[in-house]
């Protein structure tokens, strides 16, 4: 076996079998659920993760994955995420009672729970998350902004608000030292 060094953002995979079937099979399954896990000799899991369909879930799914967790647990998680984040926007004035402020809670909320960072622009956040609500790009766009503008962050764009609440939620779970 050869020792390589992976660089950022190239991922090197080689399957090597006698039986094409086998290989359209794996092939199948990365392509059908996105994931595949393998279990070596001292019982760890190894996944393999495809990132052909969907490229912004692709993270989330390993970080995700919870195989000695329960349902309960995992609801238990979300719920603490979701109580954090809503306090985080209850502590910048945020109305929760506003369509906006539901979607910037579901964002930051979301980009937590798939293990990622927010979106890498705001345009990706509306569109992103205004499809999960069934909203259009500009009605989400207009309904966060008011939010936004309704809050105590009025006075900042609205990446640098998102920037400004997700670093106060990383601190509150623990993710990030309290002090940086």
């Amino acid at each position: 076996m050869e020792n390589r060094i992976i660089k950022r953002g190239s991922v090197e995979m080689s399957v090597v079998c006698s039986d094409l079937s086998l290989l359209e099979s794996i092939n199948d399954l990365l392509r059908d659920k996105g994931i595949i896990s393998i279990e070596d000799d001292d019982g760890v899991l190894h996944y393999i993760v495809d990132g052909r369909r969907d490229r912004k879930e692709v993270a989330g799914k390993v970080t995700t994955l919870n195989p000695h967790g329960t349902v309960a647990e995992l609801a238990k998680e979300d719920a603490y995420i979701e109580l954090c984040v809503r306090s985080v926007l209850n502590e910048y004035g945020f109305d929760m009672s506003l369509t906006g402020s539901a979607l910037v809670l579901r964002a930051i909320t979301n980009a937590f729970r798939r293990g990622m960072l927010l979106p890498p622009t705001m345009k990706a956040m509306y569109y992103e998350t205004g499809r999960a609500h069934g909203l259009s790009y500009e009605q989400c766009e207009r309904d966060v902004r008011y939010a936004m503008n309704k809050s105590n962050l009025k006075n900042m764009r609205g990446r640098a608000a998102m920037r400004c609440i997700y670093g106060r939620v990383e601190r509150r779970l623990g993710y990030k030292d309290p002090l940086e």
